[in-house]
């Protein structure tokens, strides 16, 4: 239960259509979120799985409505996250479905006073909301197929990332790496990664792998730009005298 993820989803059992629905768009965006029926697993005790995720999880989608208002269970996640809002440790972004702010204000007058979204608003905007704010707005959010831990594929060239949403232009950690100043940083599963960050991953797959296993993945005029590009940052790799331990530590997640 120690897997981060972005967001918390707190949600009424009546609300399940609409927050599966809301899951899933902020997953095609690259955010991961914890969701009970599809983190849950047989056995698993809820009590604990949700105050254990609540120990990672920074932020915190609930979903208000006139059903959520009046379960005890939905009371006590939300005295949970309050606690942690408090302490700034979690971002509340409350979502109003089929409910208004007087009566909202009447159940729990400071979760009125926070910003909130509406559930008549598309869905794929209130993604983007909350996708913008997670990422502090950054130009690119990448997000892959799901296969095993795409975040360290995609380091160590093995893997593609797509632009915001499943049907976006794919790209590898070679490409990234020529990308524009201005499309950084790019937020990838939970991390924020500078240029410098993603130089530094492929010194490190020139260095310790044979770039050979990527030969077909990037060209020879492109590895020659990849060599030049790691040298403007400072890292020769091709020095027989280079120790990327020393010059180029793995600071990357």
């Amino acid at each position: 239960m120690n897997k981060q993820h972005d967001i918390f989803i707190s949600y009424a059992t009546e609300d399940k259509e609409y927050a599966t629905k809301l899951v899933t768009s902020l997953n095609h965006l690259g955010l991961t979120t914890w969701f009970a029926p599809l983190n849950l697993e047989v056995g698993d005790n809820l009590a604990k799985s949700i105050d254990a995720v609540l120990t990672f999880c920074k932020f915190a989608v609930v979903i208000i409505s006139p059903e959520y208002t009046t379960k005890n269970w939905t009371q006590y996640e939300l005295n949970t996250l309050n606690s942690k809002m408090v302490e700034n440790k979690t971002t509340l972004f409350p979502i109003w479905h089929g409910i208004d702010k007087k009566q909202i204000e009447v159940w729990n007058a400071s979760i009125a006073n926070i910003v909130a979204l509406n559930s008549s608003m598309e869905l794929s905007l209130i993604s983007e909301k909350i996708s913008g704010k997670i990422s502090g707005n950054a130009p690119i959010r990448g997000v892959s197929p799901s296969y095993e831990n795409p975040q360290w594929r995609f380091l160590w060239g093995h893997g593609e990332l797509m632009v915001n949403s499943d049907n976006g232009s794919v790209f590898n950690i070679f490409e990234a790496a020529e990308f524009p100043d201005k499309d950084f940083p790019l937020y990838i599963y939970n991390h924020l990664y500078s240029k410098k960050e993603i130089v530094s991953k492929i010194v490190h797959i020139i260095f310790y792998h044979s770039y050979d296993e990527h030969k077909n993945r990037v060209s020879k005029e492109d590895w020659d730009k990849l060599f030049l590009l790691c040298k403007i940052y400072g890292f020769d790799v091709e020095d027989e005298k280079f120790d990327p331990a020393i010059e180029c530590p793995l600071f990357l997640k």
